[in-house]
């Protein structure tokens, strides 16, 4: 039917996010994980003004010098890799080595956060598994926010920040270092 692409591809209703890789991924899927409220991810270019004295204090031109952003993700419950997304600044209690986590502890001090960052896909859930057409990847974000827990008659979540930054092997010379969009990673191996 003419048109009925455009139709499926407005944008409705939530996004299965998915957090890491590998055996390390916490998937928001409304099955495996419940989000209790939308989330959002966003983007924001960095500028510095270029001036010349022609022209006074009114900038010719902006370069780009990064980008700053993050992902958000309300958890409906809340388990140690959940709690443990949610504060970066953490580190993991097995039963045994390798075992399974059981529990979490603060991180030294001078850990970096870039240790703690992982791959983030966000996917429309009303576009087919396999369309990867709207999907935003980001390739590098962890939680450098506080942890608050509160106890009351209502429903309680886990509000998770993660914040962006540059990918591992990154090139600020290239494009490709914080983010993509669409079904074509641009730093995938040929």
């Amino acid at each position: 039917m003419a048109g009925e692409d455009n139709i499926v591809k407005i944008p409705y209703g939530p996004c299965t996010v998915t957090v890491g890789e590998g055996e390390d991924i916490v998937k928001f899927d409304g099955s495996e994980n419940l989000q209790a409220d939308g989330g959002e991810v966003q983007l924001q270019p960095q500028w510095t003004d270029i001036t010349v004295i022609d022209f006074g204090s009114s900038p010719i031109d902006r370069k780009l010098t990064g980008y700053q952003g993050h992902v958000t993700i309300v958890a409906a419950q809340e388990d140690m890799k959940i709690l443990d997304l949610a504060l970066a600044a953490s580190e993991q209690i097995t039963a045994t080595e390798g075992g399974a986590l059981v529990g979490l502890t603060d991180s030294k001090i001078g850990t970096s956060l870039r240790s703690k960052g992982k791959k983030i896909v966000i996917h429309p859930r009303n576009l087919a598994a396999d369309d990867k057409s709207m999907d935003i990847v980001v390739y590098k974000a962890a939680s450098d926010g506080d942890f608050t827990k509160q106890w009351n008659q209502g429903q309680t979540n886990r509000s998770i920040t993660l914040n962006i930054m540059p990918r591992d092997g990154f090139d600020p010379t290239k494009d490709g270092n914080y983010f993509y969009i669409g079904p074509t990673d641009p730093n995938a191996e040929p």
